[in-house]
């Protein structure tokens, strides 16, 4: 209980901050030409699957916050899958600069003013220094232990098991949806590993 109060004391003290930060820009005369970004690097198990901290690639460690609050735009919720390397696009868009066409990042700006536009269908998530990949979907969150699956998988319906109590990817019934998100990893990988950099990751 007492680890749980410390977690709560840590979200208080950060609400805080957050507010002295946006009261500054207001007392400042900056709020109306700052655009903020709210976000983290990953979530936080409070004792969830017997899990604490962050040593896992399931809902509540691997999901983040994301508020991007940009002058002159009104707020709205957006249930586009996004991933962190979005960041530096949209920030690069709003900010009017140039970036690359060949980062793997997408600008979010088209959801600042269409909450209802996709940029991704799924969200593409690595852990365990690259040897946990995560696919997840508005169906299924797909996890992987290793890139041969040697070390396990977990395959979860997100529609009817929201918390990922069952381990779907062991039973028959769903060999296809397994085999399917097998190939798509396979497919992403190759996707991000694709570079200019002359690293030979062994495809």
């Amino acid at each position: 209980q007492k680890a749980v109060a410390a977690y709560y004391a840590s979200v208080s003290f950060m609400d805080a901050q957050v507010g002295k930060v946006l009261n500054t820009l207001k007392e400042e005369g900056l709020e109306d030409n700052t655009i903020v970004i709210f976000t983290s690097d990953h979530g936080f198990h409070l004792g969830e699957h017997d899990f604490w901290m962050k040593v896992s690639l399931h809902e509540e460690s691997v999901r983040i916050p994301f508020i991007i609050k940009v002058p002159g735009k009104q707020p709205a919720v957006c249930n586009s899958f996004v991933e962190l390397v979005d960041l530096y696009p949209t920030v690069a868009e709003l900010a009017g600069l140039d970036y690359s066409e060949h980062i793997q990042g997408k600008s979010l700006v088209q959801t600042i003013d269409d909450p209802e536009y996709e940029v991704r269908d799924m969200a593409f998530s690595v852990s365990q220094g690259g040897k946990t990949f995560l696919l997840r979907t508005d169906k299924w969150a797909y996890i992987q232990y290793d890139e041969d699956a040697k070390s396990g998988m977990e395959l979860f319906d997100m529609e009817m098991d929201p918390k990922q109590y069952t381990n779907l990817a062991f039973d028959p019934e769903y060999s296809s949806v397994v085999e399917g998100f097998q190939q798509r990893l396979k497919d992403k990988l190759k996707e991000v590993r694709t570079n200019d950099l002359g690293i030979d990751y062994g495809l």
